[in-house]
C-alpha cells in the first residue's frame, strides 16, 4: 500500500487517435488543454476540450481517443495519503466519476504549478507545495460543482441592475461580463450554467417583463413600448412578445390593463 503526500507524476500529453480502454490503481484527473477528444468513464461518455475535466477514480475502466489533436494535462493521485486532511480532500474529489468545467484562471494556475513540478522533479518540498495547492484548487472548484452550490459565482443583482438601467438600449454580452469582471467567453459559460439560459435570452425575458408592466399600467402605444424596452421596432417587439407569452401585446393589454 503506497502512501504519498503529493501528486505523481504530472504530465502534458497529446492523446492518440486510437481508442485505448484501460484502468489503473490510482486516481486520475484529465484536464483538456486544446483540441477535442472523446472520453468514456465506466460507460459515461463526454467530449474533453479546453478546461473540461474528466474525473477517473482508481480501478474505473476508461477510454479516450483524440478527434482534433487533443492535448491534455494528466494528474495522477495515489489512493492513500499519509496526511489525513489531504486524504479526505482527495477522497471527496474522487467520490464519483464524471465531467466538469474549470475556470480559465484556475486552469492556467494549475498548468503553471505543473510546470514547476516538472522543472524541479527532485525538489520534493516544492513538489509537495505545488501539489497541495493543486488539490486545494480542484477540491474547492469540483466539490462546489458537485453540490450545485447555493452561493452563485455571478452576482444576479448587479447583472439585473445593469439590464434595468439599459433596458431601452442594445445590451451585449461583453457589457454584462464587464459588470462582474470576467472575460466574455468565461462569463457566457458560467451564466448559462447558473441561469440555465443564454445571456441573450435572459435579456429578452427582462425586456418582455418590463413590457408587460408598461402594457398593464401605462398609456404608451405598443410602438412606444417597443422603443422603451429596447426592441428594434414594433414588429420585432410583437414577434418576441408572442413567442414568450403566446399572445399579441395589444391582446395582453386588453386582458390586463389596470386604471388603478
Amino acid at each position: 500500500m503506497m502512501q504519498m503526500d503529493w501528486i505523481f507524476p504530472t504530465q502534458i500529453i497529446m492523446l492518440p487517435e486510437e481508442r485505448d480502454l484501460h484502468s489503473h490503481e490510482y486516481h486520475q484527473l484529465v484536464i483538456g488543454l486544446k483540441g477535442q477528444a472523446e472520453f468514456e468513464i465506466n460507460d459515461k461518455s463526454s467530449m474533453i476540450y479546453a478546461g473540461k475535466v474528466g474525473v477517473i477514480p482508481a480501478n474505473f475502466q476508461h477510454a479516450f481517443s483524440s478527434l482534433y489533436q487533443a492535448e491534455v494535462l494528466v494528474l495522477n493521485f495515489p489512493q492513500f495519503f499519509g496526511n489525513d486532511e489531504l486524504a479526505n480532500r482527495v477522497n471527496e474529489l474522487f467520490v464519483s466519476h464524471g465531467y466538469y468545467q474549470l475556470d480559465a484562471q484556475i486552469q492556467n494556475l494549475i498548468q503553471l504549478l505543473v510546470c514547476e513540478i516538472q522543472a524541479n522533479i527532485d525538489d520534493h518540498l516544492l513538489n509537495k507545495a505545488c501539489s497541495d495547492t493543486i488539490i486545494s484548487l480542484l477540491h474547492r472548484h469540483l466539490i462546489d460543482e458537485n453540490e450545485e452550490k447555493t452561493i452563485k459565482r455571478l452576482n444576479q443583482e448587479v447583472i439585473d441592475n445593469f439590464i434595468t438601467q439599459h433596458i431601452g438600449s442594445k445590451i451585449t454580452v461583453a457589457q454584462l461580463s464587464s459588470t462582474v469582471f470576467l472575460g466574455e467567453s468565461q462569463f457566457y459559460a458560467i451564466f448559462k450554467q447558473e441561469f440555465r439560459v443564454t445571456p441573450h435570452k435572459y435579456i429578452v425575458e427582462k425586456r418582455i417583463q418590463y413590457a408587460k408592466t408598461l402594457l398593464e399600467t401605462s398609456q404608451f402605444t405598443v410602438g412606444e413600448i417597443a422603443q422603451q424596452t429596447g426592441f428594434a421596432n414594433q414588429s420585432a417587439f410583437s414577434h418576441a412578445f408572442m413567442k414568450y407569452t403566446g399572445g399579441a401585446p395589444s391582446k395582453y393589454r386588453q386582458l390586463h390593463f389596470s386604471t388603478i
